[in-house]
């Protein structure tokens, strides 16, 4: 197990988040699953689920995201869904993924999906906090706020774990060839 030190990671790409607006990441998701596949690494999937005495209803009066089909990771996607991990909260470290990351030694974790400036970008500082090297695959995720709130996630990312951590994904590809 010890040479499955890599996972891609892909965050929350799910009905009730794909807007007109995140759509077009899927090509560049699907492209990185099958690549990480084919190189024998890790792929898993996180799913949001929201619940109506959430802080997300509480506090900021979010209230999607709690049943099917809004929580089902999207259609294109289904084909590809193995390791899934269920999550509250913006963070995919819940008992379980962290389990899993021990588990199978993950050193380095490659993030793609939505939303940058939330989930991705929570996850991103949880890795980093952990000693796990996290990197963003900035043409594979994307935020439903649109461009301002995924180019902010973005800049918070540089500032708290690394520019070089932000690649694109001809970068993280080729480096696997």
């Amino acid at each position: 197990m010890a040479q499955m030190s890599e996972i891609l990671l892909v965050v929350d790409m799910q009905n009730g988040f794909m807007s007109e607006k995140c759509r077009h990441v899927i090509p560049t998701v699907i492209k990185l699953i099958e690549r990480f596949l084919a190189a024998g690494k890790l792929v898993g999937f996180t799913r949001f689920i929201n619940t109506a005495d959430s802080n997300y209803v509480k506090l900021i009066h979010w209230s999607r995201l709690i049943k099917e089909p809004e929580t089902s990771i999207i259609d294109e996607l289904q084909p590809y869904i193995n390791n899934i991990f269920d999550k509250y909260y913006y963070s995919a470290f819940t008992e379980k993924f962290s389990s899993f990351i021990f588990l199978h030694q993950i050193s380095k974790i490659y993030l793609c999906g939505v939303e940058t400036d939330s989930c991705i970008l929570k996850t991103a500082i949880d890795s980093f906090e952990r000693s796990i090297e996290p990197v963003i695959i900035e043409d594979a995720c994307f935020s439903d706020g649109g461009q301002q709130a995924h180019d902010a996630g973005i800049f918070l990312l540089k500032r708290n774990i690394g520019k070089n951590q932000i690649k694109l994904t001809d970068e993280v590809i080729e480096k696997m060839s």
